[in-house]
């Protein structure tokens, strides 16, 4: 478990290698809930939405492939050396 602040929104960062990385933003909210102290004017209960936090993450598309070579390849004939 991981202590976090209930009073301002945050976000949780998922990400894992050959995964695409997944943000989910959290944010407080105010729920009037039965609290034993409220006949003493107790406030209301900070809570965080979505909680728990889940995320699925997807498969990245593997990666482009790597030309091997320096030049890039023209359409252009060769030049014939000249006799």
């Amino acid at each position: 478990m991981l202590p976090v602040p209930a009073d301002r929104e945050f976000t949780v960062n998922y990400s894992l290698n050959g995964y695409i990385p997944q943000v989910v933003p959290v944010r407080p909210r105010l729920v009037e809930a039965y609290r034993p102290d409220a006949e003493l004017g107790g406030a209301p209960l900070p809570e965080l939405a979505p909680n728990p936090v889940y995320a699925q993450l997807e498969p990245a598309p593997p990666p482009a492939p790597v030309r091997k070579g320096g030049r890039p390849r023209t359409n252009q004939p060769a030049k014939q050396p000249q006799r």
